[in-house]
């Protein structure tokens, strides 16, 4: 998958100038297996590996928005943990901001797993498996940039789709 999907995680990094991540669900987390780091001077750089609560990201949000709420609610369990103050620290806030992934297709994370860092995600369900991509930024350049930063995802989820897609038929 990594390697399917490199090349137009590479091109949303270019075209956003910011840092990309292809994540997996791993129990209750989200666990990064690949990224594409920005090549700027302030720049988020994610850990290979890292494991943080699915609840707390927009990419954990994401794969979250596919589950229905009995599963939701079995995936996080109880164990709400506040990494920042910003964190989400109920299941009824978590189910709202997951019917708005369901509404729009993208999650945002703003601020509420790393102080100063927003990330916006989206889900992306494949014969290979279930994968979350996020964008990862400053939380003052995310702000200011938003609205094009959720075009270029959209545009990427769709181009990604048509990608898996061939793949799929040429091997199926």
């Amino acid at each position: 998958v990594v390697d399917l999907v490199s090349p137009l995680l590479e091109k949303l990094s270019s075209d956003t100038n910011e840092t990309v991540s292809l994540a997996r669900a791993s129990g209750s987390q989200l666990a990064i297996i690949h990224h594409v780091v920005a090549s700027r001077e302030l720049r988020v750089v994610p850990h290979m590996g890292l494991n943080l609560p699915l609840y707390s990201t927009s990419g954990g949000r994401a794969l979250l928005a596919l589950e229905c709420e009995k599963d939701v609610r079995t995936i996080v369990g109880d164990a709400w943990q506040e990494l920042t103050d910003m964190t989400v620290k109920t299941l009824p806030q978590l189910l709202q901001l997951i019917r708005e992934v369901r509404e729009t297709g993208i999650a945002v994370d703003r601020g509420e797993t790393l102080e100063g860092i927003s990330t916006m995600a989206f889900a992306l369900d494949t014969l290979f498996g279930r994968f979350s991509v996020s964008l990862l930024v400053p939380s003052a350049r995310f702000l200011r940039h938003e609205a094009r930063f959720r075009d270029e995802m959209l545009k990427c989820k769709e181009a990604l789709v048509r990608e898996i897609g061939k793949v799929a038929a040429i091997e199926g």
